[in-house]
């Protein structure tokens, strides 16, 4: 019984960069039809922080997204560097960086940011009794404006699609779910 794999029958990197890596694949299905070129972009993992502080309010950020054109409401996230291996390290990292707040960090689970393109996954991480202890750090491609919101109005952001990253508003019902702050019940 075929497995609905596909084989790969040659790739080649078609750009490289700090940014994108892009690979071309050809493959052929498992009922023999050709698929070349298939694109896939390779990208390093990602990690997104559900924070919350000790009043279950959520920490939100705001910066200009540029293939947007305009500023995206989020949450504080972003790219595993190369040498990292633990999605809970990069998220307390990025919640730092981003926001300057640290709290207890936990892994709630991972998706896929598009399976149907994208190598990496994103890894959900919920931050409890968050805090700001320093400054964020200053990144000139990051002008960030940190916000915080009840839980009840972040839900409704992701709802209304205010949280602008599609990835973002499931990993934040995931992580409000798991913090046990929020119910996700059938109708």
């Amino acid at each position: 019984m075929p497995d609905g794999k596909w084989r790969v029958t040659a790739s080649r990197i078609v750009h490289k960069d700090r940014w994108v890596h892009l690979r071309a694949d050809d493959c052929v299905t498992d009922e023999g039809a050709v698929i070349a070129p298939y694109y896939v972009l390779e990208y390093p993992d990602w990690v997104e922080v559900v924070a919350l502080d000790a009043d279950d309010n959520v920490l939100l950020v705001k910066q200009y997204r540029h293939a947007l054109g305009g500023v995206s409401t989020e949450l504080p996230a972003g790219g595993m560097d190369a040498h990292e291996t633990d999605p809970v390290e990069a998220a307390r990292r990025e919640l730092l960086e981003e926001t300057g707040c640290a709290g207890t960090l936990s892994l709630v689970g991972e998706t896929r940011p598009n399976a149907g393109t994208h190598t990496n996954r994103t890894h959900i991480v919920l931050a409890r009794d968050v805090v700001k202890v320093a400054e964020p750090q200053d990144e000139p491609s990051e002008r960030i404006e940190s916000l915080w919101v009840s839980c009840a109005e972040a839900i409704r952001m992701a709802l209304a699609g205010e949280i602008t990253v599609g990835m973002q508003a499931a990993s934040l019902l995931r992580g409000l779910a798991a913090a046990g702050v929020a119910k996700i019940e059938l109708a």
